[in-house]
């Protein structure tokens, strides 16, 4: 039972749970949550806490995805433990917000968590994230280029509600100790597939990184992230007090921080209050792209009073003689005309519309499923597409040949076709050659660079939000 003692260890040091208490375990059948609920099962009497066992089936998995739930509503019952159980359509939500598969997945299942919370008067939200799911999410934000923020991964504590309980417990010792106590549980065959970033990271390069360059990799990792999450709070705390300090005026409309208190804060502080002003006003939970946030810290040292940028969440940033403001810009439509050459690959930033287009070359194999991809995303045939590149914004008179019609139109007419509205039909970035529409960002891609059968090298363009 050596596992039992290093989670309720590590339980106690993050004080993640105070007796008399519910929690509501979040259980997908898999290892992870099977051995959690388990543990969690034994520790409630000596912990003081109860239990309420949360299942959401995505829809994605047809009949296996119904079994998953069928088994975590055995295992309650074995435990006499009450739960709930919730079947929401993940794909139609992901079609009506735009949104990746993951992204939806996510966004539902922890509202569905929140809410059964709510319903049945829990304090917490145990999730059953371990250390290796903690050494691959440090290194997918590495090889994004993200900072401290990124580097201290998944936290042990979130917002006083989320516990991840295993947190520092091997995936290889949870497969063994499901096995000691002869505990059944379910396989998700999605975690096989490749076209993840995740499954790739898990499957390929942590064993070639374990095997050619560090046998101790995600202990390594596991203490990257805990020094960086040391750092990142105290960081976190000496921006707050600069900001604070910074701030000159704010409502639900603006906020106007002292441009020369900012200018003479340390760089890595800072990027922090702008990041912060920017959520503040936006009421995001997101933090800044680096690019948007470089853009700021251009803005704050210029000369030149009245410059500006679009942020998202269409949040304007206007430098004044005395202020570095942000704004909320709703009522702004007016978007003036754009070109910049694509970077292919590698990123494209648009600061007329504040986002970021991404641009990745890949083998045809090696790409996600189109159907699990955002509207904000496409896959092209990269062989078929010339050399240079566009993103701009659209000019009276454009064609457009949508992919899935015969023949051309004007732009235009397509987009009221789509129901988009006039005052964001300029904020659309138009992906181009110089005679022909590749892709009216967010909305449809051209009929002439579809993938096709004998397609061997895809591009994969994606727009931030």
């Amino acid at each position: 039972m050596e596992l039992l003692h290093k989670v309720r260890a590590y339980m106690i040091r993050h004080r993640m749970v105070e007796r008399g208490v519910k929690v509501v375990a979040a259980v997908s059948g898999g290892p992870d949550s099977v051995a959690m609920l388990h543990i969690l099962n034994l520790l409630k009497d000596e912990l003081g806490i109860s239990l309420h066992v949360a299942h959401l089936n995505h829809l994605f998995r047809g009949a296996e995805s119904d079994e998953d739930a069928r088994f975590v509503a055995g295992m309650a019952g074995r435990y006499g433990l009450p739960f709930t159980i919730k079947s929401v359509d993940v794909t139609a939500y992901r079609k009506k917000e735009r949104l990746s598969k993951q992204v939806a997945a996510r966004e539902v299942r922890y509202r569905f968590l929140l809410d059964t919370a709510g319903e049945v008067g829990a304090q917490n939200i145990a999730l059953a994230h371990q250390a290796d799911d903690q050494a691959e999410t440090i290194l997918i934000n590495f090889l994004r280029g993200a900072g401290a923020s990124g580097l201290k991964g998944i936290v042990p504590v979130r917002e006083n509600l989320y516990i991840r309980p295993l947190l520092t417990v091997r995936r290889f010792e949870i497969e063994r100790f499901c096995g000691e106590m002869d505990l059944p549980f379910r396989q998700d065959s999605s975690n096989l597939k490749t076209v993840y970033l995740r499954n790739r990271v898990r499957l390929n390069l942590v064993p070639v990184l374990e095997r050619d360059y560090n046998p101790g990799l995600v202990p390594a990792l596991l203490r990257l992230g805990e020094i960086c999450r040391e750092e990142d709070g105290f960081l976190e705390a000496e921006a707050a007090k600069a900001f604070r300090e910074s701030l000159l005026e704010r409502n639900a409309e603006r906020i106007a921080l002292r441009l020369e208190h900012v200018s003479g804060l340390p760089v890595a502080i800072r990027r922090r209050v702008l990041r912060h002003a920017w959520q503040s006003l936006a009421k995001s939970k997101r933090n800044l792209s680096y690019l948007h946030t470089e853009v700021l810290m251009e803005l704050v040292g210029r000369d030149t009073t009245g410059a500006r940028a679009v942020l998202p969440g269409k949040i304007i940033a206007i430098r004044t003689y005395q202020t570095i403001e942000f704004i909320d810009g709703q009522g702004e439509s007016e978007v003036p005309y754009y070109i910049y050459p694509l970077n292919v690959p590698g990123t494209t930033f648009i600061p007329e519309l504040g986002r970021t287009l991404h641009a990745v070359v890949a083998p045809r194999e090696a790409v996600a499923d189109p159907r699990s991809l955002s509207p904000e995303e496409v896959l092209l045939d990269f062989d078929r597409l010339p050399s240079k590149i566009f993103v701009r914004r659209r000019l009276d008179g454009d064609l457009f040949h949508p992919f899935g019609q015969v023949s051309s139109t004007k732009l235009k007419d397509f987009l009221i076709k789509q129901k988009i509205a006039r005052e964001e039909r300029d904020r659309i970035p138009l992906v181009s050659t110089p005679g022909e529409i590749i892709w009216a960002g967010g909305v449809r891609a051209g009929e002439g660079f579809k993938i096709k059968d004998n397609t061997k090298r895809v591009l994969h363009l994606k727009l931030d939000l």
